[in-house]
């Protein structure tokens, strides 16, 4: 009789479900913030391990899909991790004081202003979650780093996307979208993922349009990687005064250190405490600490990542140059190209060659991908993998000239 009458009331309300011991209860997604329901959950590129069992591949697999240092991290790095491993029985130092130490003299600025997480994100994360909510509006280009349009969604904010031909940043249409109701405006310089940037003097009008009313963030992520003279310097204009500046940096990027989770934000002291009394404690392990001190000092080390890059862009203008293909000049470790058309058929067929990409329609670009930028072994492999995926017909490219977008 019992089960006869739960079998009933869940006909009439379908969102009733059947609970442990048979008793009757909501449908345990009522507990969830309706506004967290419509969340776009991040897509990171695929590992590798991960298209191996996809596919069944057994071959060599090259992963350009995540802007992630070909060449490794500093062996001054491997050594800390491995002499930090014996203490990663106590908890980290939360403080993160000797890194902020040598962040403060690196940059010239007080320790009060730094903040380190687990990952840039997570100082991302935390500047949202402090000054972002229902009713606020938060600007950033379209394409730009997905993570901004999450941050919107889960904190029940209005995202405010500014589109532009040419992949770039319109900073003069940003300024034109902040009202008393625009709390954070996102610039990442260079670029993710078109890699175009921003220069000094259009960072410094932009400040000015904005005069205050809102907090603007320079994610800087890929700033060691600049060889252009006009790239703006975040960190050097919150120097100069602009109190509403937030300068992000990382040490995933040219320190090959995406897998212990390191970076930073510079900012206002008064937002740098709020930040740390959001922060999740012991967020930044020790093996990062660790590694990170000890990469700092690898001058040599960072200065052959940042070659291999700058040397592996000219490498691949060329190859899209012969192959008649679209792609915007970039000042980050990945190159932006656009194939006039769906890529998956292409993307699908590198995939099964051993080749791992990051397809432009999760950026809301169907026509183009993101390359990072490897070795010359692995942009070599990448390059013969796509002559061969577009001569086997994957995709139906346009004839025509190559067109490069400067930035």
């Amino acid at each position: 009789m019992l089960d006869r009458t739960l079998h009933s009331a869940k006909i009439a309300n379908p969102s009733l479900q059947y609970a442990t011991g048979a008793l009757l209860m909501a449908d345990i997604t009522d507990f969830i913030h309706p506004h967290l329901k419509k969340v776009r959950p991040y897509v990171p590129g695929k590992p590798i391990g991960e298209v191996r069992r996809e596919l069944g591949l057994e071959g060599e697999i090259v992963k350009l899909a995540s802007n992630e240092n070909s060449l490794g991290p500093s062996p001054f790095a491997i050594d800390a991790i491995i002499e930090e491993a014996k203490n990663i029985w106590l908890y980290p130092e939360d403080s993160v004081f000797y890194l902020k130490n040598a962040l403060a003299e690196y940059h010239d600025i007080p320790i009060e202003t730094i903040v380190v997480g687990n990952g840039a994100v997570e100082v991302i994360y935390l500047l949202a979650q402090a000054c972002l909510g229902p009713g606020d509006e938060s600007i950033m280009g379209q394409p730009a780093f997905m993570i901004y349009e999450i941050m919107c969604q889960m904190n029940d904010c209005t995202k405010i996307g500014i589109g532009h031909p040419d992949y770039k940043n319109d900073l003069r249409k940003f300024a034109e979208n902040v009202t008393d109701r625009t709390k954070i405006v996102w610039v990442d310089n260079p670029n993710n993922p078109t890699g175009s940037y921003e220069s000094r003097s259009s960072v410094k009008q932009f400040i000015n349009d904005v005069d205050g009313r809102s907090l603007i963030v320079l994610d800087e992520a890929y700033q060691q990687f600049v060889d252009h003279d006009d790239v703006c310097d975040g960190i050097e204009l919150f120097k100069s005064g602009v109190e509403n500046l937030i300068t992000l940096r990382t040490f995933s990027k040219i320190l090959g250190l995406a897998g212990i989770r390191c970076g930073y934000g510079i900012m206002h002291p008064d937002l740098a405490q709020m930040l740390e009394t959001l922060r999740i404690q012991f967020s930044v392990n020790s093996l990062a600490q660790a590694a990170v001190l000890a990469a700092l000092k690898d001058k040599e080390h960072m200065e052959k990542a940042r070659r291999m890059v700058i040397d592996g862009r000219k490498y691949l203008y060329g190859e899209f140059e012969k192959l008649g293909l679209k792609y915007n000049e970039t000042q980050g470790n990945f190159i932006w190209v656009d194939f006039t058309h769906d890529t998956r058929q292409v993307n699908e067929y590198l995939l099964r060659e051993g080749v791992i990409i990051r397809p432009g329609w999760i950026f809301g670009s169907p026509t183009c991908a993101r390359v990072s930028i490897g070795s010359q072994y692995e942009n070599e492999f990448f390059i013969e993998k796509l002559i061969k995926a577009l001569e086997n017909g994957a995709g139906k490219r346009k004839a025509g000239k190559s067109k490069v977008v400067t930035s």
